[in-house]
């Protein structure tokens, strides 16, 4: 039997992620379920439509528990009764408790053709927060087919809670409607409420995590013909700023910041590695159906917020910014061969552009709070 525990920090480079324990435990299985007290609809969209778990729902099935006492909105659980209805695969069930207590495990479990089994506990919940933003903590405990892994309290409790565990139904929205989901970005300040338990997962599904560094990346776009906006970068950028393995668990968490200082929905992209030109590509959401320009370079600028997550912003010729932004990419040393890529820090992009809406829309870096 192998174990393993993972603190979930989101300062470390070397951290581990929730998410990615869970889609990494997934490949080669044939079956997951799993127990989350909470849910949003950005933790549900970001999970179940992972490529490696929607490859997985081509043939195995996952089936799902989801608490109703807290945080998990009716707009989540009309999302996991549209998947299910999208995946024959995918089962959904809530915990009606009828209690005064909390309902609050977090487990996954997946078994294997050989027999072999994972369970992975701890206390994320199927929310940006749980998954990859929050300081969490999770264990991973694998057991080959001849090892005993005794999982008969988890089996007892389906059993002497069956009439509680309950389809998504009219009633259950009904119920996930009281639920109340702040809907402020989070500062520094830890988030607190008198109202339930307060867990800083009381969160709204698009936050922006806490910016922990002051790291930028501008870089120019090259063209790529129709898939322009799977953006190639080379090897010495992936590893120095995105700090992301190609073709493995990892992911890049992105949100797109717009020039009116919106903020998109979260985006959750593997790094791909292309054979034919040895570059690595990440793609984007923003701009998607227009072409690439016919004259000049799109460029792209990221803002690090914490490891492996990001803020960007697509700028096209004509775009407020383009300009500075473009003679960064001329004046500033560039990392690895190709077209230019800068990494650099928030007073250079300032200066540049001082309205820049990375800046203004997101919050200071640590070292100018």
């Amino acid at each position: 039997m192998e174990y393993e525990f993972h603190i979930q920090d989101p300062t470390s480079a070397e951290t581990v992620y929730l998410f990615e324990a869970i889609v990494g435990a997934s490949c080669n299985a044939t079956s997951w379920r799993g127990v989350f007290a909470f849910a949003s609809r950005a933790g549900v969209d970001s999970l179940l439509g992972d490529p490696l778990t929607l490859n997985f729902l081509q043939q195995s099935k996952i089936s799902l528990v989801v608490g109703l006492d807290a945080v998990t909105t009716r707009m989540t659980l009309e999302r996991l009764r549209d998947l299910e209805r999208e995946h024959e695969h995918l089962s959904v069930r809530v915990f009606w408790n009828a209690t005064g207590t909390l309902f609050h495990p977090k487990i996954a479990q997946f078994e294997y053709p050989n027999g072999a089994r994972t369970v992975i506990v701890g206390s994320g919940n199927l929310t940006p927060g749980g998954l990859r933003q929050n300081f969490e903590a999770f264990s991973i405990i694998r057991a080959e087919a001849n090892e005993p892994l005794d999982l008969s309290s988890w089996r007892r409790f389906e059993s002497e809670h069956s009439d509680q565990l309950r389809a998504v139904d009219d009633e259950a929205l009904e119920r996930a409607e009281r639920n109340l989901v702040r809907g402020s970005r989070r500062s520094g300040a830890v988030l607190s409420s008198a109202a339930a338990m307060g867990d800083v997962e009381r969160q709204a599904d698009f936050e922006v995590p806490i910016a922990h560094t002051d790291r930028f990346l501008v870089a120019q776009v090259p063209r790529a013909g129709d898939r322009w906006l799977q953006i190639h970068f080379n090897a010495e950028v992936i590893e120095q700023f995105f700090r992301v393995q190609p073709d493995k668990t990892h992911r890049v968490y992105l949100i797109e910041c717009r020039q009116d200082s919106s903020l998109g929905e979260q985006e959750v992209r593997p790094c791909v590695y292309s054979e034919a030109n040895r570059n690595h590509k990440i793609e984007v959401a923003s701009h998607r159906g227009d072409p690439y320009p016919s004259q000049g370079k799109p460029v792209v600028v990221y803002r690090e917020l914490q490891v492996r997550s990001f803020a960007y912003m697509l700028l096209m010729p004509g775009d407020s910014g383009y300009p500075a932004m473009l003679n960064l990419t001329e004046s500033l040393p560039s990392v690895g061969r190709g077209v230019p890529r800068c990494i650099t820090e928030s007073a250079r992009i300032r200066d540049a552009w001082p309205t820049c809406p990375l800046l203004t829309a997101i919050g200071a870096p640590p070292e100018a709070e």
